[in-house]
């Protein structure tokens, strides 16, 4: 019994089969953006589990965190070189970053949530304690927020270097075999040929 279930939940396609029926060609580009969805994937399980299975109320929380840590990720200017003096700065000086708060219209024109959904998940957020509000508009993220979120975050960040080294074999392996099938690619090193 069991094996016959294993048979049937074994696909008879190839990749080989599926890019013969996709009209465009199946590119490794392609192939390698369905790897890089499982991250996301993992990611919308695990939050339907922390958020008690309302992925909007996820999507706001996430919007609001995105916002307030926007003008301390702005200041490390990521583009530059990690050893870079500007790098080194703005490291130094992260501390001192100040929160950017946000507000429900901001949050709606952001994820295209209507604005009375948003204001009714951050309601939810304030009686968590999740969320501070600063005046009647401004919304940070409240300590107990981010204490709660730090194992989650940080298995998050553990999925996600783990799919972009898989990523980085994967890219390296096509070029590789591309490179292998361009013509007179393979005369030189072929088997018995000297280097």
């Amino acid at each position: 019994m069991a094996a016959r279930r294993a048979r049937k939940t074994d696909s008879s396609l190839s990749l080989g089969d599926l890019a013969a029926l996709v009209s465009g060609p199946l590119t490794h580009q392609a192939i390698l953006s369905t790897y890089a969805s499982r991250f996301t994937i993992n990611t919308m399980r695990l939050a339907r589990r922390w958020f008690d299975g309302d992925l909007t109320l996820f999507l706001v929380f996430g919007e609001i965190a995105h916002h307030n840590m926007s003008r301390a990720l702005q200041a490390l200017g990521v583009h530059d070189a990690p050893d870079s003096p500007r790098w080194r700065v703005a490291m130094r000086a992260l501390h001192e970053q100040k929160f950017t708060p946000c507000n429900a219209l901001s949050i709606s024109e952001a994820t295209g949530i209507p604005r009375e959904t948003v204001r009714r998940k951050v309601r939810e957020l304030e009686q968590r304690g999740w969320l501070l509000r600063e005046g009647p508009r401004r919304l940070t993220l409240a300590p107990r927020a981010i204490e709660q979120m730090a194992l989650p975050g940080r298995a998050i960040m553990e999925d996600f270097r783990e799919t972009a080294r898989v990523i980085r074999v994967l890219e390296a392996a096509f070029t590789a075999q591309q490179k292998q099938r361009r013509p007179g690619a393979g005369a030189e090193a072929g088997p018995g040929r000297k280097r």
